[in-house]
C-alpha cells in the first residue's frame, strides 16, 4: 500500500505550463509529490500524469482545486491502490537492483476510483 494518495491527471498539453500548473496547484496548498510519470495518450494532445502524493490535511483541497485548473479535464484518486516499482538500466533491460543510475518507472495498480471534475465527484469500483 502507498503512503499517499495516487493520483491519475487527464489534460490537454495546450503549452509547457501544463505540468506546472498541475505541481504549481499541489504546492500551493503544501502537498508533496513522491514521484510523477507522464504519457500523452493521442494526437489531439491529451496527456495522462500519474503521481503520488502525500497525505495531509490540505490533500483533499488541493485534488479539487487541481480538477478546476485550466487544460485539466478531470483528477482520479486511484484508490485500494499501490505501486510497482520497475528499474530500467542503460541498456533497457529491466534491472533488478534500482539505483541512481536507473530510470525507475511506478506503474499503479489500483480497483477503486474516485475521480472529479470541476469540483463534481463520482466513483467507479473496478471489481
Amino acid at each position: 500500500m502507498t503512503q499517499g494518495r495516487l493520483l491519475r491527471v487527464i489534460g490537454y498539453y495546450r503549452d509547457p505550463g501544463f505540468l506546472e500548473r498541475i505541481i504549481g496547484v499541489l504546492r500551493k496548498l503544501w502537498v508533496d509529490i513522491e514521484w510523477i510519470n507522464a504519457r500523452r495518450v493521442n494526437d489531439e494532445g491529451l496527456y495522462e500524469v500519474y503521481m503520488e502524493v502525500k497525505e495531509g490535511k490540505n490533500t483533499n483541497l488541493a485534488i479539487v482545486n487541481l480538477s478546476k485548473t485550466v487544460d485539466v479535464e478531470r483528477v482520479e484518486v486511484l484508490e485500494e491502490g499501490k505501486t510497482v516499482l520497475y528499474s530500467f538500466n542503460n541498456k533497457g533491460e529491466i534491472s533488478k537492483e534500482p539505483n541512481n543510475d536507473n530510470m525507475i518507472v511506478y506503474v499503479p495498480v489500483y480497483s477503486k476510483i474516485v475521480g472529479y471534475s470541476w469540483g463534481e465527484s463520482y466513483s467507479k469500483d473496478l471489481h
